[in-house]
């Protein structure tokens, strides 16, 4: 085996191990973000908080019945689209209380469905609930 081929073959060993650490993908459940997703689709997600902002859309952590984000974290999984990101205005939609800007470290969430469930009912997303944002819609 020639050292260009070897050096060639650890590269892309070293690539798609960085890849499966960096990428994941997530497959959409129920209808809170139609229009925009539909059940059944399958994302793929970047982990991490990285390139999180305003009109993304995000793989969170399920807050817990009764005590939202606000308490422990729940089992399971929400995606939603980033309403507002930290240092951002609040939305004029937000749960009263909250401050006039999105706090370091809080994500405001909202579904696409009108009957989502969302920042509206839970407050503010703690950011490292966040698993991932989504890159791009693999298949529908």
């Amino acid at each position: 085996m020639s050292l260009f081929l070897a050096c060639a073959v650890v590269l892309l060993a070293r690539g798609a191990v960085a890849a499966r650490l960096l990428l994941s993908t997530v497959t959409v459940r129920g209808g809170s973000m139609s229009p925009a997703l539909s059940d059944g689709d399958v994302l793929l997600v970047l982990r991490g908080r990285r390139r999180v902002r305003a009109g993304r859309i995000v793989v969170v952590r399920r807050p817990a019945p009764g005590t939202g984000w606000a308490g422990p974290a729940g089992t399971g999984w929400y995606v939603k689209r980033v309403a507002a990101a930290p240092g951002d205005p609040m939305p004029p939609w937000a749960p009263a209380g909250l401050p006039d800007r999105v706090p370091p470290g809080a994500l405001v969430l909202l579904g696409e469905h009108p009957g989502s469930e969302d920042s509206k009912q839970w407050g503010l997303c703690p950011a490292e609930l966040m698993y991932g944002v989504m890159l791009l819609r693999l298949s529908r």
